[in-house]
């Protein structure tokens, strides 16, 4: 008779641990005040049209966040003296009210914009434009802003833990690089050149990190679950999640802490509601078991994970977002190239 030692948790029981102690951290981080006080601040800044993201641009280039004079105050700000204010257009509309005729508009609504009094209707008319004046925050002195963001990475990876992630990548069929990205993407996928880059100018733990991500997509399957990816938020924001989740696992198993990059990033993706996290335990757990972790109690080869690679080559072969939101997979429609 065969004793069976129940005092350790299998692979599968430590990971559903991880992923459990990964959705209690986000809840924690989301419901914080510091979390709620960068929403408060994120909504009072406006959305520039492109023109006007051209001419900030042209006029201060290294601009981070810009807002108007009192938005600033508002957040306790207040603009330094002797800074010059950088110029945008500003929509200039009125109110005009005119008679309509009952018969006329049976059946159809007044326009969007519109107050219908008795037999007459106000609506506003764009009569042009006009130049107001915004100041970045460089130009303004106060209290930091509030601020959840992902954290690069610093410092070396576990032992071979990128050797055992590169190793898996090419036995998907996919070609690893190492070289600069797009600014604000730390690496992507492309399932058309079936090609993996990691931008060359981190250090290796945030490589490495970014790459268990990118595989994460690969694993998941993210290419045929997911096709909608460039066009749906609701499809990016799920394969994102799983993503950095499946990197999360795979890290923290080989000893590599990504909270502080993680954390946020998985917060930014659900939008505040951990529950997104909960949803998709299956296929991240199943993810990260497939990956696994290098195995070096009694030396280092390089292996396809934890199960065979054949068993993803139809299921799971993937792919790998929003602006500002470090490893976001901002996918390249035209390409199918997905970028975190």
């Amino acid at each position: 008779m065969i004793m069976i030692d129940r005092s350790t948790p299998s692979r599968d029981e430590r990971l559903a641990a991880l992923h459990d102690q990964l959705v209690a951290a986000v809840a924690a981080l989301v419901e914080a005040d510091r979390w709620r006080q960068m929403l408060i601040a994120a909504a009072r800044f406006p959305t520039y049209s492109p023109s006007n993201v051209l001419l900030i641009a042209t006029q201060r280039p290294d601009a981070t966040r810009v807002a108007g004079i009192r938005t600033w105050n508002s957040l306790g700000r207040h603009v330094i003296k002797g800074e010059h204010g950088i110029a945008i257009l500003a929509p200039c509309t009125y109110r005009s009210t005119v008679g309509i005729d009952a018969s006329s508009t049976a059946g159809n609504p007044p326009m969007i914009g519109s107050i219908v009094d008795g037999e007459s209707v106000t609506m506003r008319e764009l009569r042009g434009f006009r130049v107001v004046h915004v100041f970045d925050v460089s130009q303004t002195d106060g209290p930091p802003l509030p601020a959840v963001e992902p954290q690069l990475l610093t410092g070396d990876a576990p032992d071979h833990l990128w050797e055992h992630l590169a190793a898996q990548v090419t036995a998907d069929s996919y070609a690893l690089e190492r070289r600069a990205c797009p600014p604000g993407v730390n690496g992507y996928t492309s399932f058309v050149s079936r090609t993996v880059r990691v931008r060359d100018d981190v250090e290796l733990a945030q490589a490495s990190k970014t790459l268990a991500h990118e595989l994460g997509h690969i694993r998941a399957d993210h290419e045929h679950r997911f096709p909608d990816y460039a066009t749906s938020a609701q499809c990016r924001g799920q394969a994102e999640v799983e993503a950095e989740s499946i990197a999360y696992l795979v890290a923290a198993s080989a000893g590599l802490d990504t909270a502080n990059y993680s954390l946020p990033y998985l917060a930014g993706w659900t939008d505040g509601h951990p529950e997104a996290l909960r949803e998709s335990a299956a296929h991240v757990i199943t993810g990260a078991r497939g990956i696994g972790v290098p195995d070096v109690t009694d030396g280092w080869a390089p292996s396809t994970g934890a199960l065979s690679a054949s068993v993803y080559v139809d299921s799971t072969n993937g792919l790998d977002p929003r602006l500002g939101r470090g490893d976001a997979s901002a996918e390249l429609v035209q390409a199918k190239t997905l970028q975190t």
